[in-house]
Formats: C-alpha cells, sequence, structure tokens
C-alpha cells in the first residue's frame, strides 16, 4: 500500500508537472499570435486577444495588466483549440458567438450568414425610408442572423410599426430568435418560409420590403474562410441574380410600393435591364464603403 508520503510526493510531482504545462498570458498570447501568422492570418495579434479574452471571460485590456498570470490546463487547452480552427480560417465570428453589426453586438452561430459591415448601409436606408415615408408594416425575406430587422424593429419598438421575416434555414431562424429576445424586439414575427408564402394566409399589405439575398454567381471561387458560411445564403444561382430578381418580381405583384435589397457590386445592369419590364416609378442604387455598386431602392 502506498504510504502517505510517497502519496504526497506524488501529488507534488503531478502538479509540478502540470504547471510546466500551463503558460502565462503573455506566453499564450504570444503562441496565439505565432500561430495565426503562420497561417497567414491578417490581424495575428488582435485575433489572439480576443480569442484570449474570449475563454477567460475577460477583456483585451485586463489581459494586458495579469501578463504574468498563469493559465489554468483547461482554459489554456480551450484557447490552444479555438487557434487552431482560426487557423484553419474558420471565421473568429462563429468562435466567440458574437460579431459587432450597426454600433450592437449580435449573436451568431453555424447556419446563419455572417453580417457584413456593407449591409449597415441597407438597414441606415430602410431606417431613413421607414420614417420618411411612414411605412408600417416592413418585411424581409431571408432574415438570417436577424441583422436587419432585429435592428430595426429594435430602433423602431414604440413607433407601432410591425415586422415579419422570413427564412428557409432553421439555424438562421434560431439565430434570428436569439437575436430578437436579446434585442426585445416583440414587434417582430419571425416566420420559417420561402419568400413571401407565409403571408398567403396573413395578406398583410407591407409597405416596404427588405432583402440580403444570395447573389454570387455558382462556381464562384471564394476566400477560405466562406467555406464555414451557410452555402445557400451565398450563391444565388447560375447567372447569381436569379433571386435578386425574382424579388423584384414578387416585390411589384405583392403591391409592395418600396423595395431596398443588397446585390453584388456587378449587378447593376442585370437590375436596370430587369426593371425595364416592370413599371416602376423610382430606382436608386448606392455604393459601399470602397465605393462599389451593392445595394438599390426601387419604389413601384
Amino acid at each position: 500500500m502506498e504510504s502517505k508520503m510517497e502519496s504526497q510526493s506524488n501529488f507534488e510531482a503531478f502538479n509540478s508537472l502540470n504547471n510546466s504545462l500551463s503558460w502565462s498570458v503573455k506566453e499564450a498570447l504570444e503562441y496565439g499570435a505565432e500561430s495565426l501568422r503562420k497561417s497567414g492570418i491578417m490581424r495575428p495579434v488582435l485575433e489572439s486577444e480576443i480569442l484570449l479574452s474570449f475563454v477567460l471571460k475577460t477583456t483585451r485590456v485586463a489581459l494586458h495588466c495579469h501578463f504574468d498570470e498563469r493559465i489554468d490546463s483547461f482554459w489554456l487547452e480551450s484557447f490552444k483549440r479555438l487557434i487552431k480552427r482560426r487557423s484553419l480560417y474558420e471565421p473568429i465570428e462563429y468562435l466567440t458567438e458574437c460579431v459587432g453589426f450597426f454600433g450592437e453586438e449580435l449573436y451568431i452561430s453555424h447556419g446563419a450568414l455572417i453580417p457584413r459591415p456593407e449591409t449597415e448601409i441597407l438597414v441606415q436606408k430602410a431606417l431613413d425610408l421607414i420614417l420618411s415615408k411612414d411605412c408600417k408594416r416592413i418585411a424581409e425575406i431571408g432574415v438570417g442572423s436577424g441583422a436587419i430587422s432585429v435592428l430595426l424593429a429594435h430602433l423602431l419598438q414604440n413607433t407601432k410599426r410591425e415586422f415579419h421575416a422570413s427564412d428557409i434555414s432553421p439555424e438562421a431562424l434560431f439565430n434570428a430568435y436569439v437575436n430578437k429576445v436579446k434585442f426585445k424586439a416583440n414587434n417582430l414575427t419571425l416566420h420559417h418560409s420561402s419568400y413571401l408564402d407565409f403571408n398567403q394566409s396573413l395578406k398583410i399589405p407591407f409597405d416596404l420590403l427588405l432583402s440580403n439575398p444570395p447573389y454570387i454567381q455558382k462556381g464562384e471561387i471564394l476566400p477560405p474562410s466562406l467555406k464555414y458560411e451557410p452555402q445557400r445564403a451565398l450563391f444565388g444561382g447560375k447567372r447569381g441574380d436569379e433571386i435578386l430578381l425574382h424579388i423584384i418580381q414578387l416585390s411589384f405583384e405583392s403591391k409592395i410600393p418600396f423595395l431596398v435589397c443588397e446585390m453584388g457590386y456587378n449587378q447593376r445592369e442585370s437590375v436596370e435591364s430587369y426593371l425595364q419590364t416592370l413599371p416602376h416609378k423610382k430606382l436608386e442604387f448606392y455604393q459601399d464603403l470602397a465605393g462599389l455598386e451593392r445595394g438599390f431602392l426601387i419604389e413601384f
């Protein structure tokens, strides 16, 4: 039988081994930054800090104030796993389940497209239009994470406006629901539906239709990180504009007076050509921060 002295010696040996395997905050950050740098990640130091602060549930500033503190082996292994996943170009937003958008932090997870900065322009365009034209009933096709409808409903929750948003993806609707609850967007109704099929029974006369639809051409080569995002939220068909043009047609047929929609940088000509077949009062394009054509507003 093992003696008390031998037991104590074994414990001390194990504890010594465990400490030798643990790292300080500074060592962990350096490991993370070097690993990400070798993989070609553009912001290795920043992202190493983001992932470690996420694991330790603290701030990046706090990390710098406690460089010499040792990290528990469990949290260290969690950090290493995240660094490995990020080294394989898995989006950091999925790893931290958080994305900054329109001055807020949205929940995001696999199954929903990560909101991009250019879509903030669509939100602002929609907000201005809702207020200037006094739109009361707003619909969105392809709600995704809820970035558009949730934030608009949140900003306008005390103005007696009604929002409805659809998506065919249960995973995307889960993301939208989490954000709806987070932002207390009780004036938003989510629908598991394709396009506006949910309205066949409701028959709501919408004043404004919004969408950031899939608009990438099938077969186009994308950056490695995009393989982690839902492909059906990215590819719009053989040409890329099929879903986009269908939404324009649907807005016209449904007698929705206003449509604000995001599009690919090279799809202006396609939209202009299609609208030659539909009577409309106004067509206005807007650009993203890079100066590329990124969306349009139609008044029917």
